[in-house]
């Protein structure tokens, strides 16, 4: 089995809480890149059951991310959830990802205070069968009889190596004191997208859906003719344009670097990035180079004007971009990166 969480870096209070452009399709999907990276092309079909997201995680969306196809099973929230949804892809067929997500019941500001709510974020596990057809054996411990996942699941699972599961990917660790507080001119924006807003650059839901394996899954095409890389991927070597010796390859998520940065301040951005701005004030952008000689624009996300610098190193998370036709439209950020003590590289905790 191997197992990832994914825990924002904003803070409300003593509880780590999601960002303005998070919601719980994003914390799931940066939570499953951090277990699966498959092929590029279409993989094998994936089942995945899902623990405590409300509204529901959206099939199309999940499939998005993976690049596969994939059966949603839906299951109660909560740790007794949790061991029913692992019990059940032991006992399964194939590729089986259970996902769980600790969500706070108010995204547009607010925040309950009616339970002991630690944290928001998600945690994914992939659970893979053996030759002889059983799964694994999977130490979950004694459950105990409560609603959110994460808390309980970090703190059993935080060091990297040790016992099951046999792999071990993300966060260790859910300090609220080294976090980014989510106060004052920043807040949450509501999980509905508006209904009426002006979209001056508008773009087709065909031409979004067919971009999606480049922008969410940095899927690009490598010319084997000339050796050189097309990113985002267009059928054709933007370098010799050869249309019959392209192979798709992946682009690294993290690790990249600034070339150029700027800050977009109110009254300059697009009309759809709006509701952003209203949520969390000027929005940066900047040129990365993802590795050498591949480079994309991207939106920035947890950071405060000029903390991305030239050179800075970064990574891409999924993120919310902005509302068209009544949905919210999604693709990678650029996240600050800071050497972790004895580890890799991660996003500021």
């Amino acid at each position: 089995m191997r197992a990832g969480a994914y825990v924002p870096g904003w803070t409300d209070g003593l509880r780590r809480v999601r960002g303005p452009d998070e919601d719980a399709f994003t914390m799931a999907a940066t939570a499953i890149e951090r277990v699966v990276r498959s092929e590029p092309g279409p993989g094998p079909p994936w089942t995945v059951r899902v623990v405590g997201s409300r509204p529901p995680l959206d099939r199309e969306k999940l499939e998005g991310v993976m690049g596969s196809p994939v059966a949603v099973r839906e299951g109660p929230p909560g740790l007794p959830g949790l061991g029913a949804a692992i019990a059940e892809a032991v006992a399964g067929s194939g590729r089986e990802l259970v996902i769980a997500v600790d969500l706070e019941p108010d995204a547009a500001g607010g925040t309950s205070r009616t339970g002991d709510v630690p944290a928001e974020g998600a945690v994914t596990l992939w659970v893979d069968t053996v030759a002889d057809g059983h799964g694994p054996p999977i130490d979950l411990g004694t459950l105990p009889s409560g609603p959110h996942v994460l808390p309980w699941f970090l703190g059993r699972y935080r060091a990297e190596g040790v016992g099951n599961p046999s792999s071990w990917v993300g966060d260790s660790t859910i300090d609220p004191l080294a976090g980014r507080p989510l106060s004052g001119a920043v807040k949450r924006t509501p999980d509905r997208p508006p209904t009426h807003l002006s979209e001056g650059a508008y773009v087709p839901t065909p031409r979004y859906l067919e971009g999606l394996p480049s922008r969410w899954r940095f899927v690009a095409d490598r010319c084997s003719a000339c050796g050189r890389t097309t990113f985002p991927a267009r059928g054709s070597c933007r370098h010799c344009g050869r249309e019959d010796q392209l192979v798709p390859r992946f682009v690294p998520f993290d690790g990249g670097r600034v070339l150029a940065a700027t800050w977009i301040g109110r009254g300059g951005q697009p009309t759809e990035f709006d509701v952003q701005v209203e949520a969390s004030g000027p929005y940066g952008v900047v040129i990365a180079e993802l590795e050498p000689g591949v480079r994309a624009t991207l939106p920035v996300a947890d950071a405060a004007p000029g903390e991305l610098h030239l050179d800075a190193p970064i990574g891409t998370r999924m993120r919310r971009l902005y509302p068209i036709d009544g949905a919210w439209r999604y693709g990678r950020k650029a996240v600050p990166l800071a050497p972790r003590a004895g580890g890799p590289t991660s996003t500021p905790a």
